[in-house]
C-alpha cells in the first residue's frame, strides 16, 4: 500500500513538473524562438571564424571582425535599398502641393482619380467619419509592429554574438559532463550538425544571390529604376522558402508595370517565374544535395513540415533541422553497431 501511495505520489510530482515545465516554454516561446535562430547563425558564421582563428586571430577578434563583416554588409544593403526611396519621397513632398491642386480641380495626371472616382469628397467624407479613428488606430498598430520587429533583429543579432563568443566553451562543458567514452561521439554529433547548418546558410544565401542577380539583369535590360535596390529586395524576401520569390515577383511586376508599362511587367513575369522553376527543381537540389546532404524528397518535406509547424520561421528552420537529424540518426546507428565511428 505504501509503495502505491509513493508510486503515485512521484507520478503526479513528474506530471505536474512536466505540466510546469510546457508552461514555462509556451510563455517564453518567443525568447526561445530567438534564440533557436541566434544559435542556427553562429553555427552558420562559424566557418567564417575558424577560417580567421587559422589565421591567427583570437577567437574573439576572429567574432568581432566577421561579425563587424556582416554589419558593413547590412549597411550597405540598407543604403542602396534606402537611397532611392529617400529621393523619392523627398521629390513627392516637393511637388505634393502641385499634385493635391491638380487632384482637386480634376486636372493633370491624377486628375483622372477626380473625375472618375471623387476621391478629394471621399476622403474628406472619411476623415469627418468614425473611420478614421479606426484606420489610424490600425496606422499605429503597424508601426508598433515594425518597432517590435526592428528591436527582435537588434536582439537577435547580438544574441548571435554572444553565442559566438561563448558558444564552443558551452559545447565544451557539455561534452565534459558526459561520459569519456562517449565524448568522440558527441563532438562529431556537434560538428556534424554545425556543417549541416552552415551548409544551409551558405547553399541558401548562394541561390538568393543568384536570384537577386537575375533579377536586376532583367530590370536593367528593360530599364526599370531602381534596378539593384529591387535586385536586392528579390534576395532578401527569396531566403523565404515556398512565398518568398512569389512576393518578390510581385514587387518587381509592380514597379516595371507603373514605370515601363504592361509589355516590360509581363516580360519581367515571365523571366522569373521561369528562374524560379529553374531554382526550385535543378539549383535547389543541386546546392542543398552538396552542402547539407539531403535528398530532393527530404529537403521538400522538411520545409512544408516547417513551414506547418512554425510558419515563415520554421519553413527556415526545416531544412537544417532536417540535416542536423540526419547527423544524429547517423552517429545513433554507429552507436546501435558498436562502432567507434560513422
Amino acid at each position: 500500500m505504501a509503495l502505491a501511495t509513493r508510486t503515485i505520489v512521484v507520478f503526479v510530482a513528474v506530471a505536474t513538473a512536466a505540466l510546469v515545465l510546457l508552461m514555462l516554454v509556451y510563455a517564453a516561446r518567443t525568447i526561445l524562438i530567438e534564440l533557436v535562430v541566434a544559435v542556427v547563425l553562429a553555427m552558420a558564421a562559424e566557418p567564417a571564424v575558424q577560417a580567421l582563428e587559422r589565421r591567427g586571430l583570437r577567437r574573439g577578434a576572429a567574432v568581432g571582425v566577421s561579425f563587424g563583416a556582416l554589419a558593413l554588409a547590412l549597411l550597405v544593403f540598407a543604403y542602396l535599398l534606402l537611397a532611392p526611396l529617400v529621393d523619392e519621397t523627398r521629390r513627392l513632398v516637393d511637388d505634393a502641393p502641385n499634385l493635391v491642386a491638380e487632384l482637386t480641380s480634376g486636372n493633370g495626371r491624377l486628375g483622372f482619380l477626380e473625375r472618375d472616382f471623387h476621391v478629394v469628397e471621399r476622403t474628406r467624407e472619411g476623415l469627418d467619419s468614425q473611420h478614421f479613428s479606426g484606420t489610424a488606430g490600425r496606422a499605429m498598430d503597424l508601426v508598433g509592429s515594425a518597432v517590435r520587429t526592428g528591436g527582435a533583429i537588434f536582439f537577435v543579432a547580438f544574441l548571435t554574438l554572444f553565442v559566438q563568443l561563448g558558444g564552443r566553451q558551452w559545447f565544451n562543458g557539455l561534452v565534459e559532463t558526459a561520459p569519456e567514452r562517449a565524448r568522440p561521439r558527441i563532438r562529431r554529433v556537434g560538428s556534424g550538425i554545425s556543417a549541416a547548418v552552415g551548409g544551409y546558410v551558405t547553399g541558401n544565401l548562394l541561390i538568393s544571390i543568384v536570384a537577386g542577380s537575375v533579377t536586376t539583369v532583367v530590370l536593367y535590360t528593360l530599364s526599370v529604376p531602381y534596378a539593384v535596390p529591387l535586385g536586392l529586395v528579390v534576395a532578401v524576401l527569396d531566403l523565404i522558402p515556398m512565398v518568398g520569390a512569389t512576393i518578390g515577383t510581385v514587387i518587381a511586376a509592380s514597379v516595371a508595370l507603373a514605370t515601363q508599362g504592361v509589355t516590360a511587367a509581363v516580360i519581367v513575369v515571365v523571366a522569373m517565374l521561369l528562374y524560379q522553376q529553374i531554382e526550385n527543381h535543378s539549383l535547389q537540389q543541386l546546392v542543398y544535395h552538396r552542402t547539407v546532404k539531403l535528398s530532393p524528397l527530404a529537403i521538400a518535406v522538411s520545409v512544408a513540415a516547417g513551414a506547418e509547424v512554425g510558419g515563415v520561421v520554421g519553413a527556415l528552420l526545416g531544412i537544417p533541422f532536417a540535416g542536423s537529424l540526419k547527423v544524429v540518426g547517423r552517429e545513433i546507428v554507429a552507436w546501435r553497431r558498436g562502432d567507434d565511428a560513422p
